[in-house]
């Protein structure tokens, strides 16, 4: 499928408002015939071009003493940039005077000069490949463009020639290491530099749209962007109140969404071995799963009021946006690198190499973007309602019921720092630090952090005080009767009872 029709499918993904944003592929295209009809009917060969442009520069010499040479460039800051060819000749050159001898003798047969001469500023003589609106004119016949073509513009296309023999002659004075020394000395003889530039006009429109494209589509993103950092501060407000500790219920639910959300790991991987950014592709696929896996739970069927199941709709949206975000992103991107590709392959031009230089679109294509909005999500709405692994003791693993803040500001259940006492530890199993365990009391309760997790987590404080006390039933038990029960005994004695007494 070609690009233009690809582009137009996969636009249909995107909202209808933002299809106007996205780079105007096919009207660039056109531009395009237009830059290499210009090179071609003033005489330029766009192949001889591509020669000159794509010939790499001979490596054993520097590169800004190989001369003749060409380069194509542009002046001007974005958006008012201009396109241009740039010869630089040494004028004293025998063959080079002859070729500069033909540009200003005018051709008795042609009714205009072959280049439009602009100014001269510094040794650099300014020409134009278009003459005036009569020029359009002339060359719209096949006689006459035949005419014009066989009148080439002789400087050109002599430099051209000559830029080609001039690298040729080095790479095989280059290859020869003796004599490496005079191919120096002959090109610091050369003095007489001066330079050709020829000013495109038609390349000119054809970059003046596509920097009119690129503006319009970063104000899009950017407003954009800021309605979407918006959204999140609105939904942030209305979770704060949905997932409340006053609201029990939704606020477990709530706790379930966000546990599968973060495993989900859409737009980016958590893992060591993959933190990399999702493609959109794969983003769309981790989505699925994730609304996969609540359908499974039924978990969406549990939320108690209209303002989660809004709330939670909100969400979705802000995720489908980022997606499209990621998704608008990608297509401009890939519209420019295939314009600009096209572009140099009509033209002989190079403007894939040089016009992202002078134009920073990073902001406009990078993946930073959905990287910081992404973090906006998970800092502000998944940390509304903290996850009880972030709160557990680092012993037993479950959350941290009376916390024991150490001298090392590690956080450890009472139930586990207790045994490790009992058992002779001193130094903190976190960080080693050598009297941590040893010297910590019932002063070391973290009260402020007791009161969050009794507020945050009353089922999982539920549950450790339970264990706490068929733990503490079985040492008294064992301290009773002497005898030490075998880890399949523990495990038995530590189920949860059907409430029936049984007499053994």
């Amino acid at each position: 499928m070609k690009f233009a029709k690809q582009l137009e499918t996969e636009a249909e993904d995107i909202p209808s408002e933002w299809r106007p944003y996205l780079i105007q592929y096919k009207a660039l295209k056109k531009l395009i015939a237009k830059v290499a009809e210009e090179i071609e009917s003033r005489g330029l060969s766009t192949s001889l071009l591509h020669e000159v442009l794509d010939e790499e520069p001979v490596t054993t010499v520097e590169e800004d003493d190989c001369i003749p040479k060409i380069r194509y460039y542009f002046t001007g800051e974005p958006p008012n940039v201009k396109p241009n060819i740039e010869f630089t000749y040494d004028s004293e050159e025998p063959k080079v005077q002859q070729v500069l001898s033909n540009l200003f003798k005018l051709d008795q047969k042609v009714e205009n000069p072959k280049l439009e001469f602009r100014k001269s500023v510094n040794n650099k003589d300014f020409f134009a490949l278009s003459t005036n609106g009569q020029d359009d004119q002339v060359i719209t016949t096949p006689a006459i463009r035949n005419q014009r073509r066989n009148s080439t513009v002789t400087l050109v296309k002599g430099l051209l020639n000559l830029t080609l023999e001039e690298r040729e002659r080095l790479k095989e004075e280059a290859s020869e290491p003796a004599e490496e020394e005079q191919v120096h000395k002959k090109l610091e003889e050369k003095k007489q530099l001066k330079s050709l530039v020829i000013e495109l006009e038609q390349d000119d429109e054809f970059f003046k749209m596509l920097l009119e494209e690129l503006s319009q589509a970063a104000m899009l993103q950017n407003v954009t962007t800021q309605k979407f950092k918006h959204d999140i501060s609105d939904l942030e407000t209305r979770m704060t109140k949905v997932a409340s500790p006053n609201q029990k219920t939704d606020m477990y639910n709530w706790r379930q969404i966000f546990s599968l959300y973060m495993d989900a790991q859409i737009f980016q991987g958590r893992a060591e071995t993959d933190r990399s950014f999702r493609t959109v592709e794969r983003a769309k696929e981790q989505l699925e799963w994730f609304i996969k896996q609540l359908d499974q739970t039924h978990i969406l069927d549990k939320l108690k009021t209209k303002e989660s199941k809004f709330a939670f709709k909100q969400f979705m949206a802000l995720n489908n946006e980022l997606i499209t975000i990621k998704h608008y992103q990608m297509l401009n991107q890939t519209a420019m690198r295939k314009i600009l590709k096209k572009h140099d392959k009509r033209s002989g031009l190079t403007a894939s190499q040089s016009f992202p230089e002078i134009v920073c679109t990073h902001h406009l294509f990078s993946p930073e973007l959905a990287h910081i909005l992404y973090s906006t999500i998970t800092n502000k709405l998944t940390t509304i309602i903290p996850q009880p692994e972030d709160y557990a003791c680092p012993v037993c693993m479950n959350v941290a019921w009376r916390p024991i803040r150490l001298s090392c500001q590690h956080v450890f259940c009472v139930r586990c720092l207790i045994k490790a006492q009992k058992n002779g530890m001193r130094s903190c199993p976190m960080c080693r630090h050598p009297t941590a365990v040893k010297n910590a009391t019932a002063l070391n309760l973290d009260e402020g952090l007791q009161n969050f997790l009794k507020m945050y987590f009353p089922q999982e404080i539920k549950d450790k005080k339970r264990d706490n006390e068929r733990e503490q039933a079985i040492e008294d038990v064992q301290a009773m009767t002497g005898k030490k029960y075998t880890t399949e005994e523990l495990m038995r004695m530590n189920q949860p009872s059907n409430g029936k007494c049984i007499i053994m």
